[in-house]
């Protein structure tokens, strides 16, 4: 009877620590979603820069796909401002070290001069690399 119940108390323990890091790491994703939208605000390339990693991709609802370093360069060089950015309805799926994020953007911002508000979803995939969370992709679809 010992070892049952010391078998039962085992799993137990295991699948509460389980569920435990779960939980933390959809925090710690929805986090980082939170610091992109500062980063955006702030022109904080820096910032960004912990958010991607180096073979980052994204691919906007025209189709066309920039890198970590255009995205950054575009960032850095000031001519992408942002007045408004803020997600949304964010939902978290975990695959071991591998997860997706998606919801909704709403920003403004300008972009070489000209004014954009933009209201898309969005899906965002990261990867757990070195014990860190990094977005490997992302892509936004246009709310018509």
């Amino acid at each position: 009877m010992r070892i049952i119940a010391a078998v039962v108390l085992s799993l137990f323990l295991v699948c509460a620590g389980a569920f435990a890091q779960q939980k933390n790491d959809e925090a710690t994703l929805k986090a980082l979603e939170e610091k992109w939208d500062a980063a955006n605000l702030k022109g904080d390339g820096a910032a960004m820069g912990t958010i991607l990693a180096d073979t980052f991709i994204t691919t906007n609802s025209d189709g066309k796909t920039r890198t970590k370093a255009e995205v950054l360069a575009q960032l850095k060089s000031g001519e992408m401002k942002y007045q408004t950015s803020k997600v949304e309805d964010m939902k978290v799926y975990l695959y071991g070290d591998a997860a997706i994020v998606n919801g909704r953007w709403k920003g403004k911002f300008t972009d070489k001069g000209k004014q954009f508000e933009i209201n898309e979803r969005f899906t965002d995939t990261y990867i757990r690399q070195s014990g860190q969370w990094r977005c490997v992709a992302s892509h936004g679809s246009t709310i018509k």
